[in-house]
């Protein structure tokens, strides 16, 4: 089950993870559409940032049979503290991807490719 989250060390502190991230998300023609911040509720640095493209999101939910995808959307990434640093966490969209056939499965890949745009903005 691991395998369908993906995890990466962040090189900077919880602050900046998060800042960087959603710089990235814009300069890579997306946008946050959701940020939530569980700090006081859980103790540690622990926040979740949605994102979404609108050309990409009207792409998958265009074709009715492919609406079910909806249940996935948007993408998030959790920003959480661990005991030897920040971690970005998210869905491993490439190892899905694969499991989807015909176009959605191509689109998802091309997600995948942002997703990892994205995340290695603080690696």
């Amino acid at each position: 089950m691991r395998q369908m989250v993906k995890g990466v060390k962040s090189k900077y502190d919880f602050e900046e993870t998060l800042e960087r991230l959603k710089k990235k998300t814009e300069e890579v023609g997306w946008t946050v559409i959701g940020e939530y911040n569980f700090r006081e509720k859980v103790g540690i640095q622990f926040a979740i940032i949605e994102v979404c493209n609108r050309d990409f999101a009207t792409k998958a939910i265009n074709k009715p049979e492919n609406r079910w995808i909806s249940a996935m959307m948007p993408c998030k990434f959790s920003i959480i503290e661990m005991p030897d640093g920040i971690y970005v966490f998210g869905m491993n969209m490439g190892l899905f991807a694969e499991m989807v056939p015909g176009e959605l499965g191509e689109l998802l890949s091309e997600v995948a490719r942002v997703d990892e745009e994205i995340v290695g903005s603080v690696v």
